[in-house]
């Protein structure tokens, strides 16, 4: 649920991040959002390596490195180079 991701999202964020709920009751969005990786993983033999925390993680400390002026390509290269060196794949 979106809800779930923004709670995450919070919580990796910090620093007294949060979000409100402003439902105005209209069209929910999951009728709209169908992620399905099921043909990647078929056709290629994807496998996640990070799950969704780690990834949203991943997120955040890129988006604070831009903010603060910090090298995000320094930053994103960095975290290139973690993710290929996972060894633990997430299922």
């Amino acid at each position: 649920e979106t809800g779930e991701l923004a709670d995450l999202f919070v919580r990796q964020w910090g620093e007294g991040a949060g979000w409100i709920n402003q439902s105005d009751a209209g069209l929910h969005e999951a009728n709209f959002l169908k992620l399905d990786c099921s043909r990647l993983k078929a056709t290629f033999g994807w496998k996640p390596r990070w799950n969704l925390e780690t990834a949203v993680a991943r997120t955040v400390e890129w988006t604070k490195c831009w903010l603060v002026g910090e090298d995000a390509a320094e930053c994103m290269d960095r975290q290139i180079q973690e993710f290929l060196s996972a060894e633990t794949i997430v299922r």
